[in-house]
Formats: structure tokens, C-alpha cells, sequence
């Protein structure tokens, strides 16, 4: 086999990789109601995937008896597949929320939060800056010393957050971001990249228009499909993959916990996992076939439906691991509830399964889990820290537990102030500020002590 040959096949293999991360990537960011619709879209696209008239529970035997489970486990005695159904509509999330949720469960600096927090009211819902890094020195720098520097590294990380290329200023910055994440190891990256910095310069619009720049990529194309299709790969909006409202009615979980043999089991909820697969009849056409014509579409449709079947075992594959991973942690929690939940960042799950934090991002956000006490989004169980005096960290939902507690059990008659409640936690050695409480207990809807006196 020739060199150029070789070569050839080396760079379809990259391309093809890209797409498949791509797809990957894509499924991921999804909620169980908007996989349907990708899947139900994707059947009717691509004649190699067919519908399971009925699920093959052999490929998952850890399963089959999920709902006789649950009747061991004190689930409804009358319980049906109904019950993995939670009533209640999913609450819709804005992408400056999603962002703030990532900041909070990162390890910044309280500084650094503020600096990033201040950011983030300045990024459109399309995920793009909408002022300069000056102004926000300047905005910040009426109430703190804030180094220049420092900013520009905090937005370094935002623009690195989930959905990746958020925070930047120009498409051109969008697209390289992204550029740099996913594709830093393809040969062709430093020519996407000159290709991508000279369409900024000689478009001289910042590429705010990305009207006029997918005409430029088609120009492109002309020339080099392969990295066209990279630069096509790359999210000009990132912000748009975070939709501001889930239309559905139910929640859906996506994973089931419950005690086997007296241990906690961590399963995928079989009723989402995918029921779809390649059609055998179709498949076999390709060594029957002899125009070429006919040849070059039976393999862009198959290798297409292959790699949609991956992407969602991968999809499938990846949040389960999150999800037993998180779960491993916060065991107390299953049996004691709120109170026992533990302090739980990004970082401590990507580092055990060794994946970037913005994978763990998507792995949760939307995703939910049924357990003994209720169907909770994975992102639940991640809070901030508080320290205590004699070295055991709370996590700061523990800490509402607690300040829900001391509300429960006051005099009504004189009830606690944030003070009384915070010096009542320093007596503990919880160290809580006053403000903080003021927080908690307003996010939790609990009125001041004043309008909770009885007159």
C-alpha cells in the first residue's frame, strides 16, 4: 500500500472520528424527551435502523426483574412501569443559570466566582460576550482590586465550561475555542486554524454573521472537504444546545437506584435505553450491489447508522458511570436524606472517571435519577463546602437541612433571627456568616424572623 494511500485513510479515519465525537457530544447534551425525537427523526432518515418490536432484555440480564425490585424495596405493591413517572414538570434552565450552577461547583476562588459570576450576566443566550474585558474591570473594580489578568484568566475558564466557546467575543474566538478543545490532536488542526483566522481578517466583521461566513466554509469545501467538515463540526451558537424550556410533561428517569442483596445497585432505566438497530436486510445489500452509485450510499447510510448506535451506547455508557459514581458518594443520602449529603464538585467526579468537567456537566444537567426517596436531577447532588472546627466538611445543602431544622423547632413566639441562627451554628463550630443564612433561607421561600412571629 502507498504512502498517499495511507495517508488517505488516516485522514478519513480523523474525519470520521471528529463526526462520531461530534454526534457523541450532541446525544449527550440531551434530555430523555429530545432523545426521542433525535432517534425517531433518525429512523426515519437513514433505512438502516429499524425499531425493536420489543426489547432485548438478554443485553441487559441485570434488569429484567427491575419492577419485582421495587416491591422489595417498599415501592407501591401495585407499582407498574408508571411509577418510574414523576408528575411533575421538569424546570426549564437558562443558559446564564446553567453557567452560574458550573461556576458554583467548580473550585474558584471566592474572588475568582465574583469575577466569574460578573461575566456571565454579560454573555446572550447564544453563548456570546456582549462587552468588553475593560468594561467588566472597570464595572468590577468600583467594589474590589481586581487584577486585569485575573479576569482575563476567569473568562479562560468559563469560555471552557459547558457548552464549550461560551464567553467569547467574535464567532472567529468561538470557533477557535472549540477548535482547540476538540480537534488540538488532528494533523490538520493548525490549517483549520489559519483558515478560520484569515476568514476573520478578510471578512473584517468579527464573523458576527454567520450567514456570511457558512458562504466562505462552502468556498472552502471547493478546495478541502476535510477541513470544511472540522470547521463545520464547531458550534457558531453553543449557547442554543441549552434550551430554555423542556416541553415535556413527565420526568423521565434516567437512571434507577435501588438495594440488591443489601447493597445499593445503579442501572440505567431499561425504558430509555435505545430500541433501535441496524436492518439486516439492508445491511446484506452491500455484498449483492454492484453499481457503484448504489455501493457509495449503502455505506454512508450504514456507517452513519453505526455511528449513531455508538453515540448512544456511549451517551448511555457515560451517564450511568456519572451517575454511580455520585451515587457511591452521596450513599448517606439514601438512607439519612438531605442531611447527610456531602460536598460534591465537578472536579471529584471528573477526576475518578478521568473526563473533562464539561462532560460531567452534560452527564447531569437534565438527567435524572429515581430513588427510594423521589426522582432528583443528578445535579442535585452536587453543592459547595462549608468547614467546620473540628475538620468535617458540610455540604451547603446540609447546611439548609439544618437551618430548616432550627426554624421548625423555634419558639414561635421569638423566633430566630440569621444572627441567633448563625452564632447557633458557630456554638456547633459551623462557621456560617450571617449573610450566608440570609441565602439559604431565601432560597428556601422561609420568611425573615420578623414575619414569622406569632403577635
Amino acid at each position: 500500500m502507498s504512502t498517499k494511500v495511507k495517508q488517505s485513510i488516516n485522514l478519513a479515519n480523523k474525519v470520521a472520528m471528529t463526526q462520531q465525537i461530534q454526534l457523541a457530544i450532541k446525544l449527550l447534551q440531551l434530555n430523555t424527551h429530545d432523545l426521542q425525537k433525535e432517534i425517531d427523526e433518525k429512523l426515519l432518515s437513514n433505512p438502516f435502523l429499524e425499531n425493536e418490536s420489543v426489547l432485548n432484555y438478554q443485553d441487559f440480564p441485570q434488569q429484567q426483574n427491575l419492577s419485582v425490585v421495587h416491591k422489595k424495596n417498599d415501592f407501591s405493591s401495585t407499582s407498574t412501569n408508571d411509577d418510574f413517572i414523576e408528575q411533575t414538570p421538569a424546570k426549564s434552565q437558562s443558559l446564564r443559570e446553567y453557567l452560574i450552577w458550573q461556576v458554583k461547583m467548580s473550585t474558584l476562588s471566592d474572588v475568582d466566582k465574583l469575577i466569574a459570576f460578573t461575566i456571565i450576566e454579560y454573555i446572550d443566550e447564544s453563548g456570546f460576550l456582549t462587552v468588553s474585558l475593560d468594561e467588566i474591570f472597570v464595572e468590577l473594580n468600583k467594589n474590589e482590586d481586581i487584577d486585569y489578568q485575573e479576569i482575563f484568566a476567569v473568562l479562560h475558564k468559563i469560555q471552557h465550561l459547558d457548552p464549550i466557546g461560551v464567553g467569547a467575543k467574535s464567532l472567529c474566538d468561538c470557533l477557535l475555542i472549540q477548535l482547540e478543545h476538540y480537534h488540538k490532536n488532528n494533523k490538520k488542526y493548525h490549517k483549520a486554524r489559519c483558515i478560520i483566522e484569515k476568514l476573520d481578517n478578510n471578512l473584517k466583521t468579527k464573523l458576527t454573521n454567520f450567514k456570511v461566513f457558512s458562504n466562505e466554509i462552502q468556498k472552502i469545501k471547493e478546495k478541502d472537504k476535510d477541513i470544511a467538515n472540522i470547521i463545520i463540526s464547531l458550534n457558531p451558537k453553543p449557547g442554543n444546545i441549552i434550551s430554555p424550556e423542556i416541553h415535556q410533561e413527565h420526568i423521565t428517569p434516567d437512571v434507577i437506584i435501588y438495594k440488591k442483596e443489601g447493597a445499593w445497585t445503579t442501572e440505567l432505566n431499561p425504558e430509555i435505553n435505545p430500541k433501535i438497530r441496524i436492518n439486516k436486510t439492508y445491511e446484506s445489500l452491500l455484498s449483492d450491489v454492484k453499481n457503484k452509485k448504489d455501493v457509495e450510499y449503502i455505506k454512508i447510510n450504514l456507517q452513519d447508522a453505526k455511528f449513531f448506535l455508538k453515540a448512544l451506547n456511549n451517551r448511555n455508557i457515560t451517564i450511568h458511570s456519572v451517575a454511580k459514581v455520585i451515587m457511591k458518594i452521596q450513599e448517606d443520602f439514601l438512607t439519612h436524606g438531605e442531611i447527610a449529603l456531602k460536598p460534591l464538585v465537578l472536579r471529584d467526579i471528573s477526576s475518578v472517571l478521568n473526563l473533562h468537567e464539561s462532560t460531567i456537566s452534560r452527564s447531569t444537567s437534565n438527567k435524572f435519577i429515581q430513588t427510594p426517596r423521589g426522582v432528583f436531577e443528578l445535579k442535585y447532588f452536587f453543592s459547595s463546602e462549608i468547614n467546620t472546627d473540628y475538620g468535617k466538611k458540610l455540604s451547603s445543602i446540609t447546611i439548609k437541612e439544618m437551618i430548616k431544622k432550627l426554624i421548625k423547632g423555634e419558639d414561635a413566639r421569638f423566633p430566630m433571627s440569621d444572627s441567633q441562627i448563625s452564632k447557633s451554628f458557630s456554638q456547633n463550630g459551623i462557621k456560617v456568616a450571617r449573610r450566608t443564612i440570609t441565602k439559604y433561607r431565601e432560597s428556601m421561600g422561609i420568611s425573615s424572623s420578623t414575619d414569622r412571629r406569632i403577635k
